[in-house]
């Protein structure tokens, strides 16, 4: 049976745990070598790259339940190796059971929740929920004075759409039911800190009053540090209970509370507003509702004229829904007369970055976008194997957007920021494939003599590029092409090479 490599099979997975609990270990990772084989099951394992040292035995012990998607290639079962990653956790400090949760009377309570910022976006906050339902959120002060937060609160800001003082009412019972999940995490019985020896995480803090007995917990990192999940949880809960979700990242809930406010979506503030959410969707993972919240923003009248720092609002917002593939935000926007406002560099620009729609870079192009000119950051064709947003998690939806992207006229050879072409560095067979129908060079090389093949490290792609005629006598500071194929873990590779006696 034929064994093809993978870089990683860790998003191959379909079941097992990721993380395992040693009896005598801190918080670290292991990275293995797992052999799969047709029916998706582990049939061998060692580890790789150990530099903590750490006994593989748990690790080993977790892969053995591991189950994987069966692979495929030439159309044909094959077995798939390739590096997984375990974590070892601290196992965790149980709180002490014996500290009684205070009683007190049904509303005589409340849960707050303060969140830092980071090195990063992390937003910075604290949100109260009292017994009786009212919620309280807030912006206005700095909560961790004289720490690294308030340093990352100074120079990256709070990262929350709508800053300051706010209120809501929530149902009683659901804030009832939240007290609940604390009592059942023996909240009293905590620590009163987990805190992990890193730098520029965000730090949260829980405090719970019931009567007149209060209990705060301080997590930075802390699962670990040997903080029980349960605490990471309650944290959850309590934004999920609050809806800080309105106030943090932006969804339809926002809505109401600009409605009650009665506020002008047709000012500047409003127009502020939408860049900034325009910000939000753009990044890693938007939060679910906010392109529901924009597309009612435009709806209701947001100035798409207004200039918002040294852009037009309208141009953010047609790179937000490009970026993130918002077909229905776009086709909004379109309607409103976005597109004929946008200068054609800045249609060049959303084109080369657009994410996974098909319908939004045709119109794009069809609005005056360059398909032609690459910038800074390359073209759409590298950008869909690069760091913007792609479709590597929809295989399907990949390999049409890079059709779509050849039928517009996108060139093949045109290069990135690192020199390289669409098919340099690609892991995608589809893709590889594709590209290498409509002529794409496979002995392309940038000024280090790094060619297609010595850039990949997916066994597939080698294969194809091997038979679609790349050298396999190529080499860069990296070494030969056999010897990163021995390195990288790529069996199918080393026996074409094999077959065809290079050495």
């Amino acid at each position: 049976m034929p064994t093809i490599g993978f870089y990683k099979l860790d998003d191959q997975r379909l079941t097992g745990e990721t993380t395992v609990i040693p009896q005598d270990s801190g918080f670290a990772g292991l990275t293995l070598l797992v052999t799969v084989d047709t029916a998706g099951k582990v049939i061998a394992a060692e580890p790789i790259d150990n530099y903590q040292k750490l006994d593989p035995a748990p690790a080993l012990s977790a892969l053995r339940a591991w189950t994987f998607r069966p692979q495929m290639f030439d159309g044909k079962p094959v077995n798939a190796v390739g590096r997984v990653s375990i974590s070892y956790q601290k196992q965790p400090d149980p709180p002490n059971a014996a500290i009684v949760f205070p009683a007190a009377d049904t509303t005589d309570f409340e849960i707050t929740l303060h969140r830092s910022a980071c090195f990063g976006s992390c937003p910075d906050y604290r949100v109260t929920v009292h017994g009786d339902g009212l919620v309280e959120f807030d912006t206005g002060d700095n909560h961790f004075r004289g720490t690294a937060a308030q340093v990352h609160l100074e120079y990256n800001g709070n990262n929350v759409l709508l800053s300051g003082h706010h209120a809501a009412r929530v149902d009683p019972a659901a804030v009832a039911r939240l007290l609940d999940e604390f009592r059942a995490a023996h909240f009293y019985g905590l620590k009163k800190e987990y805190a992990y020896g890193a730098t520029d995480a965000s730090t949260q803090v829980l405090t719970v009053r019931v009567g007149k007995a209060s209990k705060t917990v301080t997590d930075y990192i802390g699962t670990m540090a040997g903080m029980p999940q349960a605490v990471r949880d309650l944290e959850e809960a309590v934004d999920a209970v609050a809806g800080t979700g309105r106030w943090v990242d932006g969804n339809l809930q926002t809505l109401d509370e600009l409605d009650g406010a009665h506020f002008e979506y047709r000012s500047r503030s409003a127009g502020m507003l939408a860049a900034a959410a325009a910000a939000k969707l753009s990044g890693y993972r938007p939060a679910e509702g906010l392109e529901k919240l924009l597309l009612e923003l435009v709806k209701r009248g947001v100035p798409l004229d207004a200039k918002i720092g040294d852009q037009v609002l309208g141009t953010m917002l047609v790179h937000a829904a490009a970026r993130s593939g918002s077909d229905a935000l776009f086709e909004t926007l379109a309607n409103r007369g976005a597109l004929t406002a946008i200068p054609r560099p800045a249609l060049t620009a959303a084109f080369r970055n657009v994410g996974c729609s098909a319908k939004i870079a045709r119109a794009l192009v069809k609005a005056g976008a360059d398909p032609l000119i690459a910038g800074d950051d390359g073209t759409a064709l590298t950008a869909l194997r690069g760091s913007a947003p792609t479709c590597d998690e929809h295989p399907a939806k990949e390999l049409e957007m890079g059709q779509t992207f050849i039928d517009l006229g996108v060139p093949l050879e045109a290069r990135d920021s690192l020199g390289w072409t669409a098919l340099m560095g690609c892991e995608s067979p589809q893709l590889a494939q594709l590209l290498l129908k409509h002529g794409a060079n496979p002995n392309a090389h940038d000024k280090d003599g790094t060619t297609p093949l010595l850039s990949t490290d997916d066994d597939r792609v080698a294969v194809i590029l091997l038979r679609a005629g790349a050298d396999p006598r190529a080499k860069d500071e990296n070494g030969t092409v056999r010897a990163q194929a021995a390195k990288g873990h790529m069996p199918a590779t080393l026996a074409w090479l094999d077959a065809h006696g290079i050495k």
